[in-house]
C-alpha cells in the first residue's frame, strides 16, 4: 500500500513474500479434491458404469461434467499464475524499497515514500507480459495441475487434444485407465510404516512422510530421502507442505475399509441366523 514509511512497506513486502504458499494453499486443497472426484469420472469407474447403465443421457452429463472439472482446474492454475506474478512484482518492489531506503534514510521518509501499490501493480503488468509472451510459457490448459485432472480422469495427455467450438473435449480423448482402490502400502509413511495421519509431501523429490515420521528421522540426524533410489539426500522441513490429496485418498480407503466390515459383519449375523433356525434334534 501507499503511504507510510519505508520500513513499514518493506515489512509489507517481506510478510507477502513469506505467505505465498499460504496464498496457495486454499487451491491445492480444491485441486487436490478436484483430482479425486475426477478419479470416479474414468470410462470403465463403478459410477460412470452405473450411468451408462441406466440413464440413456448419462453421456451429455458426463461430458458436460468432464468439461467443467477442466475448466475448474485452469482457473486453478490461472490463479497460481497469478499469485506468482504477483510474489514476483512484490520481489522488485521490495529492492526498490530498500534501494530508497538507502539513498534516503529515514529523513522526511512520510513525505517522500513512494506510491508502492502503484509499482505493484506496473510490475505486475511487465512481468505478466514477459511471462505469457515466452516460448516456454505453460498456458493453464498445459499446467500440471490441469494435466494431473485430465490425467485422473484418464484421459491420454500425451499429445495435443483437439477442442470443440465449445471449449471443451470428446470422450474419443479419453483412455481406459484401471480405477481399482488404492494400495494400501501407498498410504502409508515410509518411515514410520504406519497410514499416514498428517502427510507432508516433499516439494523437491515429490516423496511423502508423516509430520511425526519425519520429525524422528530427522532427530536421528538422518537426511537421506528414505524411498529407495531418491537423489534427495538432504531433507528439511523447509522442502515439505501439506499434501491435501493423500489426506483425502487415507480418509476414502479407511471409510472404504469400514464399510466392508460392516457389509462382512452383516453376512455373517445373517449366516448364523440361517444355522441355527429350522432345524431338528433328535432324541432316541
Amino acid at each position: 500500500h501507499g503511504g507510510g514509511g519505508g520500513g513499514t512497506a518493506l515489512h509489507a513486502c517481506n510478510r507477502a513474500i513469506d505467505r505465498q504458499d499460504e496464498y496457495k494453499k486454499p487451491l491445492q486443497m480444491v485441486h487436490a479434491r478436484m483430482k479425486i472426484l475426477a478419479e470416479s469420472l474414468r470410462p470403465d469407474s463403478e459410477l460412470v458404469t452405473a450411468l451408462k447403465e441406466t440413464d440413456d443421457g448419462s453421456d451429455d452429463f458426463l461430458t458436460s461434467t468432464r468439461n467443467r472439472i477442466r475448466a475448474i482446474a485452469e482457473g486453478n492454475a490461472k490463479r497460481v499464475h497469478d499469485i506468482e506474478i504477483f510474489i514476483d512484482a512484490v520481489k522488485e518492489v521490495r529492492a526498490e524499497v530498500q534501494e530508497n531506503a538507502n539513498a534516503d534514510g529515514d529523513n522526511d521518509a512520510a513525505a517522500n515514500t513512494p506510491d508502492y501499490e502503484r509499482s505493484i501493480n506496473e510490475a505486475m503488468e511487465r512481468i505478466r507480459d514477459q511471462k505469457e509472451n515466452d516460448p516456454a510459457f505453460i498456458a493453464p490448459e498445459d499446467h500440471a495441475m490441469t494435466t494431473e485432472i485430465r490425467e485422473a480422469m484418464g484421459e491420454k495427455i500425451a499429445k495435443k487434444k483437439s477442442r470443440n467450438s465449445r471449449g471443451g473435449y470428446d470422450d474419443d480423448d479419453l483412455e481406459i485407465v484401471q480405477n481399482g482402490p488404492d494400495d494400501a502400502n501407498t498410504l502409508k509413511c515410509p518411515i514410520t510404516g504406519m497410514f499416514f495421519n498428517n502427510p507432508v509431501k516433499n516439494r523437491v523429490c515429490g516423496h511423502t512422510y508423516d509430520r511425526a515420521g519425519l520429525a524422528q528421522m530427522l532427530n536421528a540426524r538422518k537426511y537421506t530421502c528414505p524411498i529407495p533410489g531418491c537423489a534427495n539426500k538432504s531433507v528439511t522441513l523447509d522442502q515439505v507442505g501439506e499434501d491435501e490429496e493423500m489426506k483425502l485418498r487415507v480418509k476414502r480407503h479407511k471409510t472404504r475399509e469400514e464399510a466392508e466390515k460392516r457389509k462382512r459383519d452383516l453376512e455373517q449375523e445373517d449366516e448364523m441366523e440361517d444355522g441355527q433356525g429350522g432345524g431338528y434334534t433328535c432324541i432316541e
